[in-house]
């Protein structure tokens, strides 16, 4: 990517190259902890099966959090319109390399993003926007303002208990407030805890430190099934939107 934008981005290709959706680019939004191996494995793995170019901008700048606390002060450190001004900047940069179909998926603060970014971008705005747990201020951003030509999909689980944010009501009202999209599908796993997705050695016992799965049961093997079906939704719905 050229040096011209405000971050440094991953970029990932379709390891199968005959499945590639020519003009698609999927911007691939981080967790509060900032450029990962875990974030860039799913950068990897949506590249892979939906075909699409998939991009990952690092918002922290090299920045990188270790622990909950460093994590939550990079977070509650970015300047959320700023940021949103320098995806909107990697927006039009895809779309001069000629990425014309744009999608946007985030996990956790990304989540939130995605969605931040479809109400503020347009010209043209992104076809498809996923969240997976999480959704952004309401003060700051108001996902009414996402029109119908943006599709927007979203993944919570029932027992995430970060209120407001991405805690059951979140859903709820995520879904109430979305009044003006497109193929808005909010989908709920009820036995699951936050950060759902994550499936790397360090991000699970991460995850149960902070209490989002149960420590007495191993995710990896036991989630399967329900990351497998999120998945396969996610994939679906950009392959729909972007092909």
């Amino acid at each position: 990517m050229s040096n011209e934008l405000p971050f440094k981005v991953f970029t990932f290709e379709p390891k199968d190259a005959s499945k590639k959706i020519e003009g698609a680019a999927i911007i691939v939004l981080q967790e509060w902890w900032g450029i990962n191996d875990q974030i860039k494995a799913h950068g990897q793995r949506i590249a892979n099966y939906t075909g699409a170019r998939t991009v990952v901008p690092d918002l922290y700048k090299g920045k990188i959090g270790l622990t909950a606390e460093e994590a939550s002060h990079l977070m509650n450190g970015l300047d959320w319109k700023v940021a949103i001004n320098e995806l909107e900047i990697l927006a039009k940069h895809l779309n001069a390399e000629g990425y014309n179909k744009l999608g946007a998926i985030g996990f956790c603060m990304g989540g939130a993003l995605s969605l931040a970014l479809a109400s503020q971008l347009n010209n043209p705005p992104l076809k498809a926007a996923v969240t997976c747990y999480g959704t952004p201020p309401a003060d700051a951003f108001d996902v009414s303002k996402i029109t119908s030509a943006t599709a927007v999909q979203g993944h919570f689980g029932g027992k995430d208990g970060l209120a407001g944010f991405s805690d059951p009501s979140a859903a709820d009202s995520l879904e109430k407030n979305l009044k003006h999209a497109s193929d808005v599908i909010i989908y709920r796993y009820p036995e699951q805890g936050h950060a759902f997705l994550n499936d790397d050695d360090w991000s699970i016992e991460k995850r149960k430190e902070l209490g989002f799965v149960d420590k007495n049961i191993e995710p990896l093997s036991a989630e399967q099934a329900v990351r497998d079906e999120a998945w396969s939704r996610i994939y679906a719905y950009f392959i729909k939107h972007l092909a």
